[in-house]
């Protein structure tokens, strides 16, 4: 499959949001107070995070971990940064919270986290980076605000799709928006779109973010992109490269009569073995594979049913 390439300019800051690095390094810090970590990613980084968080911040008092979803590469450092920092506190959805104490979710969260942290023994020497159970103190709600300082807010929205569990973030003061993994991310070109639960629900929540009209995002694989227009054309890629890719399973679904394995080997071989180099280690990557090609099987199921109720 064919894809234009496109090109949008990420950095690393803006106003007083911080981007740690994009790629697996998805954490980013508003020097704010309190001050917040959002998504502070695969364990193996919780050391970088903490050095970056003195670095940037003076006053860390009531510090806020603030999670957008609940996957390994997201969530992987707040164990340690929580067992460094015991006054600091978690912020995510009721849904994250929940995800974050179920013993089988924790393990396979710590399972995709040990491949990073095998790989970076030597730099990590021998601090203790393993994730273990969460506890959430601030259980976050579409429409609810963060307070801070000086009448300061942060909105919370609900924006699912990608997964159940998703929010974004949004600063109404200067504008920007951390939307986790809502409206994808740009690799070699290419905007992915992670609709794991829901292909519906994942263009909603783009629409959502749009109607902000937020003049930066923060997309944690990538970094800070700044200006409306710049904004407003990433939204439209994004949901242009949803639709597309919606399409392209739906095709390989109807030419393999439904095999959802066959069809994730051969999207596997196009988009995945003919690149040299990965956001994502092959595991999460078949893992999200799967789930977007059921996805779009459970949408196509509920168009047919829709068309038939219609007829009848």
């Amino acid at each position: 499959m064919h894809h234009k390439k496109l090109h949008f300019n990420f950095v690393t800051e803006f106003e007083d949001f911080i981007s740690l690095g994009g790629g697996h390094v998805t954490a980013a810090i508003c020097v704010t107070i309190p001050p917040i970590i959002f998504d502070p990613g695969v364990s193996a980084f919780g050391p970088l995070y903490l050095r970056q968080l003195h670095a940037h911040t003076k006053n860390r008092d009531g510090l806020i971990l603030a999670l957008s979803h609940a996957h390994f590469d997201h969530c992987g450092a707040a164990a340690y940064l929580m067992r460094k920092m015991p006054s600091a506190r978690l912020a995510a959805s009721r849904r994250s919270a929940e995800i974050l104490k179920r013993p089988n979710a924790v393990a396979l969260i710590r399972r995709l986290n040990a491949e990073y942290e095998q790989s970076m023994s030597e730099e990590l020497n021998g601090e203790d980076v393993t994730f273990t159970e969460l506890e959430t103190e601030l259980i976050l709600s579409d429409g609810d605000s963060i307070q801070l300082t000086h009448g300061r807010i942060c909105q919370v929205f609900e924006t699912p799709g990608h997964t159940r569990d998703s929010v974004s973030f949004y600063f109404p003061d200067t504008g920007i928006a951390f939307i986790g993994d809502a409206a994808g991310g740009l690799e070699h070109g290419f905007i992915h779109s992670p609709f794991l639960v829901s292909y519906p629900d994942y263009l909603n929540s783009i629409e959502k973010i749009k109607s902000l009209k937020p003049r930066a995002l923060c997309i944690p694989h990538n970094g800070i992109l700044t200006g409306g227009d710049e904004v407003e054309r990433y939204l439209h890629e994004a949901r242009a490269a949803a639709i597309s890719y919606k399409d392209m399973i739906a095709h390989y679904l109807a030419k393999y009569q439904g095999d959802h394995e066959k069809v994730a080997e051969v999207i596997t071989a196009e988009e995945y073995d003919s690149q040299p180099v990965h956001i994502q280690k092959r595991e999460p990557f078949l893992l999200n594979l799967r789930a977007k090609i059921s996805a779009v099987a459970n949408w196509l199921a509920t168009q047919q049913r829709e068309a038939h109720n219609g007829k009848t």
